[in-house]
């Protein structure tokens, strides 16, 4: 005697069109989440260059006050990126191994002002609360910021901006503000305005 089945048996499996919509509908997640993927990987990138570079900054104000001297944070771009070292006021050596530093993860660009197709005007003296230098910020043995020039370290506040070229949009800049006071503050653009 011979068995029948039900149907249900012989039909198991999914059809060409069945297949096909979730095809289409992995397809359309996927072209949605990679830019947001993209885009919170490099605003990732951006905040951890910043707050890394924010370190040696503090890092130099430390090391001035505990050897009584003045030192200078620097920016040295490098092919492999931006590298922020220490190194004393007036001391025009190259990077050493043994100098405190930081590598900004590439690729991201050091400027003294915003500039190219759809960036940000700078931060104003209004938001800051100083009228701030470009150069490679000193600090004084009592911890203050400072322009250091031939023996010289006129008190001074800092500011200097950075850009994320991987991103086309100008949602990609960072600043880091040093007050005359020595507060050290880091900024966004979100594109519409400066945010801490």
């Amino acid at each position: 005697m011979e068995r029948s089945y039900p149907n249900f048996y012989r039909r198991a499996g999914f059809s060409v069109p069945e297949l096909l919509i979730v095809v289409a509908i992995v397809l359309l997640v996927a072209t949605i989440a990679v830019p947001n993927i993209t885009r919170v990987i490099a605003n990732a990138r951006m905040r951890a260059s910043m707050t890394s570079l924010s370190g040696v900054i503090q890092n130099c104000r430390m090391v001035a006050v505990k050897e009584n001297k003045t030192m200078t944070a620097k920016m040295q771009d490098f092919s492999q990126g931006i590298i922020g070292f220490i190194k004393p006021a007036g001391d025009n050596s190259a990077l050493k191994s043994s100098d405190p530093q930081v590598q900004l993860q590439a690729p991201i660009t050091d400027h003294t002002t915003p500039t190219g197709a759809g960036a940000p005007a700078g931060l104003t003296t209004a938001v800051l609360g100083f009228t701030a230098s470009t150069g490679n910020p000193s600090f004084n043995s009592r911890g203050l910021p400072c322009e250091y020039s031939g023996g010289n370290c006129p008190a001074k506040g800092f500011v200097r901006y950075f850009k994320d070229t991987s991103q086309p949009n100008n949602r990609s800049w960072a600043a880091i503000s040093i007050s005359p006071a020595g507060r050290i503050k880091r900024w966004f653009w979100n594109g519409a305005a400066w945010v801490e």
